[in-house]
């Protein structure tokens, strides 16, 4: 089992291809099921998650991001929006929320693009766009930090290894300045 989620993580890669399947509405119910299974701050859960199969807002959101064309071809989007006010940590909260989506997701054999610049101007619109077209009310204070592409895989990518992530220059033991592991670290 262990084997099995180490190999899952490894594999999760950004997917900007689907194929013509349809990710059926369980599917993303389980991926949303993990998605709240995250990590949070005093279980404040601040997260909330729009599905959109709106191929018109789909085909507006990637004209406006410039993303295409995996934000309108995906069969599935995922708004993961948040309440800031419930939580100081909320982006946090959704940030590994998310991330639990996506391994989810590759352990399912579906691919994810996770999609996001908050606090850019581009984004600001496309979250106002979202808060629009997606009745997101404004009075709660809802952020749309995050889009997540969902779908069957159109490319195929090698899993990730040590080879090409593990960096031993960012790990430090104990001081920034130490590089190996001793047994008084």
């Amino acid at each position: 089992m262990e084997s099995e989620v180490l190999d899952t993580l490894r594999k999760r890669r950004t997917i900007r291809r689907y194929d013509d399947r349809e990710v059926r509405a369980e599917q993303v119910e389980t991926l949303l099921e993990m998605a709240m299974a995250a990590p949070n701050r005093l279980n404040r859960q601040p997260w909330h998650f729009i599905v959109i199969r709106d191929k018109g807002l789909q085909k507006k959101l990637a004209d406006l991001l410039g993303l295409h064309p995996y934000l309108e071809t995906a069969p599935v989007l995922v708004a993961a929006a948040a309440r800031p006010g419930l939580s100081t940590t909320w982006q946090m909260d959704l940030s590994a929320a998310v991330e639990n989506m996506n391994i989810a997701a590759t352990a399912m054999g579906l691919g994810t693009a996770w999609v996001g610049e908050p606090g850019s101007v581009v984004w600001t619109m496309a979250e106002e766009m979202l808060q629009d077209a997606l009745h997101i009310p404004r009075e709660l204070g809802v952020r749309v930090p995050a889009l997540i592409a969902v779908g069957y895989p159109g490319e195929e990518r090698p899993p990730h290894g040590k080879h090409d992530r593990f960096d031993r220059t960012k790990v430090h033991y104990g001081l920034w300045e130490r590089r190996e592991l001793s047994g008084d670290a």
